[in-house]
């Protein structure tokens, strides 16, 4: 039986990514991030035990909170001294909010990336889906992520990349025998574009920071932090 690491965040769309791997015959590994700015975090173990109950201890192994906090600080804090001159002149058109998403999911990636080398699992699974209009969850920002997971002898798949509607992702669950009530955390960062609007500019922006900003440091970053377990109650 294969192992896959699963950003588990508790909601719809990671919960129906974690069962559609279940049904496809992984082991699933279930791993919840916290920078720092959730809310309820362990909420998140409600769903996860929900899972592990019905698939068996064989099938489901719930690593828990791991606390992203450190790495995300490493990834904010320059850019956070920049005047906003040099940002536009530099990036393009970024907000301050999907720039903390994108160093928050980068953050959860480079734990991931190091969990796995710890593991020796080879497969990381997210539940991004575009139709939340997240920059970092647009083709553009994806296909980076899967060539930053490469670059590691990994790979990352997002199953419900895809789904548009929120009742079809309830179903789905429903249909596999759960109730489609999720406990999710809540972030108080993390926002999607607030006008419901995506375009090339906002895209251009956001790959324009990570590959010229956050991309440089990950390297550093993991062997700074390789050794680290990352515990709920980090230091």
């Amino acid at each position: 039986m294969k192992d896959v690491l699963i950003l588990f965040s508790g909601g719809k769309d990671s919960f129906l990514s974690t069962l559609i791997m279940l049904n496809k015959g992984y082991r699933v590994n279930l791993v919840t991030f916290d920078n720092g700015q959730e809310l309820k975090s362990k909420n998140v173990l409600i769903g996860a035990k929900k899972i592990k109950n019905k698939f068996g201890e064989d099938k489901v192994n719930i690593i828990g909170i791991k606390k992203t906090d450190a790495i995300f600080r490493e990834l904010i804090c320059s850019f956070y001294n920049y005047d906003t001159n040099y940002i536009n002149q530099k990036f393009g058109n970024i907000t301050i909010s999907q720039f903390n998403c994108l160093a928050c999911r980068l953050s959860m990636y480079i734990l991931s990336i190091i969990i796995c080398k710890k593991e020796n699992v080879k497969l990381v699974v997210d539940g991004a889906r575009k139709s939340q209009l997240f920059a970092i969850e647009q083709e553009t920002m994806i296909n980076e992520f899967k060539k930053l997971f490469e670059n590691f002898n990994l790979e990352i798949i997002f199953p419900v990349l895809n789904e548009t509607y929120d009742y079809s992702i309830k179903n789905q669950i429903l249909a596999n025998g759960f109730v489609p009530k999720m406990n999710e955390c809540q972030c108080l960062l993390g926002m999607p574009i607030l006008n419901g609007s995506m375009n090339d500019d906002i895209l251009e922006g956001c790959l324009n920071v990570y590959m010229k900003e956050l991309y440089p440091k990950i390297e550093r970053i993991i062997e700074t932090y390789k050794n680290i377990d990352f515990k709920e109650k980090y230091l």
